[in-house]
This record gives structure tokens, C-alpha cells and sequence, in this order.
């Protein structure tokens, strides 16, 4: 089905949203369903699967503040503002309970804004995303990999000055505890370099000092025990294999399904962190089926 696509504006009163708004051909577009991308992503993130979910759904595609073409407000990236943030969006733009849909980052966001604003929400899918703010603490092993994506964001390098830099930057091969260069990791000619360029050229640099600098006041207010008893709708946790690299840890998610008054679980075996690659189906088939029946 041929998808119609446009670019908006959102301004929430303290920041400026960009946002894609994705609607198929024909008399009806579908149930709203709001795609929330990761951690250092833009709406593009996961735009591979877009023209399967706009057959079904009207699709609203934003960047988090700090991401892609939203604005940028220096030293206010807690997790609590982008939650703000989309809690204005759903009631200002779509204008009725939506289905959600958060990778990563963005699911802990979608977690915060069903709880806080159960009214906008129809049924939620949390994709891989770290169930306490423990799982994503900066350690040793990710701090350097952190920092070298600070030092390249924010517009300073072109596109590929920074492709070209990360190619030197460090990574961890699953398994292993001493870095490797992304070199290394991915070879010379992998697209991952573009696609990860891209991202930190319109990310801002301060967002990731957030992380690395202020973790505690960044995450503040991500608590299960308290945001799950809080959630009505249906809600999938969406875990990728633990073998493969998956961000959702198993007892984690055993304790949110005792505190979900709604909750379901999935693990995709051999499916890693970033859910639709290398293959799109099992993930997207799972949460089409999903909100089918939520």
C-alpha cells in the first residue's frame, strides 16, 4: 500500500518536536499508533517497518528533545521530560488514546507516560528496554563508548567526518569485557557507520552528558514499583534473546509482570537489541498480533 508521509512541528510550550506523520492511501487511516525511538535516535530509527504498520495504522513518528530535528534545551533531558513532552504531543496533536510502540530508551518512555497519563494510551509495547534504571547505568564498559559519541555529536563534524571517525571508536563484541574499534567489530564498508553518523550529527552533545554525568537525576522517577501497578492498558514486553545481547533482563521482567495488571511477555530467540535487524518479521509479526487483540 502506497504510504503518504509528511514532516510537522509541535511546540509543547518549552520545546519544538519534530515529528513524521505516516498515513496509507485510501478513506481510513487506521488507529493512531506512536512510534518512540531509542537512545540517540531520530524518528527514522526504525523506519524500515513503517510501510507494514501504516497499512494498519495512522503512524506519528516524533524525535525525542535533544534528537533528530526537535529542539535542544541544555541540562533538561530527564527521562520525566520526554515523557512531558509526549504526554503534550499525544494530547495536542493526536487527540485520542494511541497505541505506543518504545525501542529501548523509548520504552521506558512509553512506560512513564502510561502511568502518568493513562487516558492516552491504548495498549503499549515495550521493545528490549531496561525495566530499572540500573540497566542502563554508565559503567566502565560503556562509558568510553559513550564519551566518544559525545565528543562526535552535535553538528561540529559532517556526516562523514564522523563515520569515518567511529570507525576507531570502541565497542564490545557480545561476550567479551575488553573493547575492540568499531572497525573491528563491523569491517570497513557496514552501513552501520552512516546510520550511527547520521544520528549523532543531529544529536546534542549535552543529552548523553546527562547520561554520563547526572545519571541518577536523568532517571529519576523510572521506578516499576512504582509506574506498573499504575498502568490499565495491555502492555507486551517485547525481551530480544539474552544470548543475543537483550537489554531487558529476565528478572526484571518476571517482577513487572506480577505488577502489570495487564502484562504479557515475549522473548524473540536469536533477535538482538535492535529488534528488526538483521530480520524485521519475528518482531514487527509480534506486535501486530499484539495490538490486534489488546
Amino acid at each position: 500500500m502506497a504510504t503518504e508521509f509528511q514532516e510537522h512541528r509541535f511546540d509543547t510550550g518549552v520545546v519544538t518536536i519534530n515529528y513524521a506523520e505516516f498515513r496509507p492511501s485510501g478513506p481510513s487511516s487506521g488507529p493512531p499508533l506512536l512510534m518512540l525511538h531509542g537512545g540517540s535516535g531520530r524518528w527514522q530509527y526504525d523506519q524500515g517497518i513503517y510501510p507494514d504498520l501504516t497499512a494498519r495504522y495512522h503512524l506519528y513518528a516524533p524525535d525525542f528533545r535533544g534528537h533528530g530535528k526537535s529542539g535542544r534545551v541544555p541540562g533538561r533531558y530527564r527521562f520525566q521530560d520526554y515523557s512531558e513532552d509526549t504526554i503534550a504531543f499525544l494530547r495536542r496533536c493526536v487527540a485520542e488514546p494511541a497505541y505506543l510502540f518504545g525501542h529501548s530508551m523509548g520504552g521506558m518512555v512509553a512506560l512513564m507516560v502510561a502511568a502518568q497519563a493513562p487516558d492516552v494510551v491504548r495498549a503499549l509495547v515495550v521493545g528490549d528496554s531496561p525495566l530499572t534504571p540500573a540497566g542502563i547505568t554508565v559503567s566502565g564498559r560503556t562509558r568510553p563508548r559513550l564519551e566518544a559519541w559525545r565528543d562526535l555529536a552535535g553538528g561540529k563534524l559532517s556526516i562523514a567526518e564522523i563515520a569515518e571517525a567511529l570507525r576507531d571508536a570502541p565497542t564490545f563484541l557480545p561476550g567479551q569485557d575488553e573493547p575492540v574499534t568499531m572497525r573491528e567489530r563491523y569491517g570497513e564498508e557496514s552501513s552501520v557507520y552512516e546510520d550511527l553518523a547520521t544520528r549523532l550529527y543531529y544529536n546534542d552533545p549535552d543529552m548523553l552528558t546527562a547520561l554520563l554525568d547526572d545519571h541518577a537525576n536523568t532517571t529519576a522517577g523510572y521506578d516499576m514499583e512504582v509506574l506498573l501497578p499504575a498502568i490499565r492498558c495491555p502492555v507486551l514486553l517485547l525481551q530480544a534473546d539474552p544470548e543475543s545481547g537483550a537489554r531487558m533482563a529476565s528478572a526484571d521482567v518476571a517482577r513487572a509482570l506480577s505488577l502489570l495488571a495487564h502484562g504479557q511477555h515475549v522473548q524473540l530467540e536469536g533477535i538482538g537489541h535492535l529488534l528488526f535487524s538483521p530480520r524485521k518479521e519475528p518482531a514487527l509479526s509480534t506486535i501486530i498480533d499484539f495490538f490486534a487483540s489488546a
